[in-house]
């Protein structure tokens, strides 16, 4: 079964796959395992792939920042497992690998991983990730996040949460409208054992408005760049802003020499982390 390409989740594992191949090791994705999940066409291009070619992936201001952006959400993954963890649930897991190249860590802390996407996406990970790995125990839960309700992913939790939660959304904002992570965001407020945390990273608004786009009618997820307004809306929520860093600080943090290289950076999105405090 081929992995489907939604929302660019296949793009974005080809991209991972290719820097992982490709790149010297100062800039180097370390998700090596993604070349699972793609098309053996795919995979094999990939591996051949021309210097011309290379080349131009280079020239998209995004490209470097994936591989920032999977160095940074690996640590936020080993983090939460230092910390105590219980549960870590990967909201939009696309072409993630995390729950495999960690896997052994995972098994000696006892920590349980949900990965949720759109049915086909998920559906046709699970299947793969089965053939692969079948004794992982990585549970698979279909979500459509711009439904705005969420009744079986809720049951869900209910059923299964047991103790502190990370709640990741990598990469997967910009496609959703605003209610729809408001009311996300307020469902695990609800949910969740306080001290749990989400960490996600979004556009700031006025900057690429019309990108994710295609999704459908109604006002897409953006938010000032400002700390005192992050801080904010997600205080109003029942979360205390913990971490908050631009992409293009990210970037030269994660790829030093980038700054040097002169190479120009992306300067769309904004990575933060935020911890539960209280139920609504």
């Amino acid at each position: 079964m081929s992995f489907p390409d939604v929302s660019y989740a296949r793009t974005v594992g080809e991209w991972r796959y290719i820097q992982s191949l490709h790149e010297p090791v100062e800039r180097k994705n370390p998700d090596s395992l993604v070349g699972v999940l793609l098309p053996l066409r795919e995979r094999y291009a990939a591996r051949w792939l021309s210097r011309k070619r290379i080349k131009a992936l280079r020239s998209h201001l995004f490209y470097y920042y994936l591989v920032a952006r999977t160095k940074y959400y690996d640590q936020v993954f080993l983090d939460a497992m230092k910390r105590g963890v219980r549960h870590i649930i990967n909201i939009g897991s696309g072409t993630d690998t995390r729950a495999h190249r960690f896997a052994d860590q995972l098994k000696d802390r006892g920590i349980d991983v949900c990965e949720c996407d759109q049915t086909t996406v998920i559906r046709a990970k699970h299947r793969i990730c089965e053939r692969r790995w079948p004794s992982s125990p990585v549970h698979y839960l279909p979500i459509d996040m711009n439904d705005g309700v969420w009744p079986e992913f809720e049951h869900w939790l209910d059923k299964a949460i047991a103790g502190p939660v990370l709640v990741m959304m990598e990469g997967l904002t910009p496609y959703l409208h605003e209610h729809s992570v408001g009311a996300f965001l307020r469902v695990l407020a609800r949910r969740l054992p306080a001290g749990g945390s989400v960490a996600y990273d979004f556009k700031i608004s006025g900057v690429a408005d019309a990108f994710g786009s295609s999704v459908g009618f109604g006002q897409l997820f953006r938010l000032p760049s400002a700390r005192d307004d992050v801080a904010r809306y997600h205080e109003e929520l029942g979360y205390r802003l913990t971490y908050m860093e631009r992409s293009d600080e990210l970037s030269t943090r994660m790829i030093p020499d980038l700054a040097t290289a002169g190479i120009p950076l992306f300067l769309e999105d904004v990575v933060i982390q935020a911890e539960l405090v209280r139920r609504e």
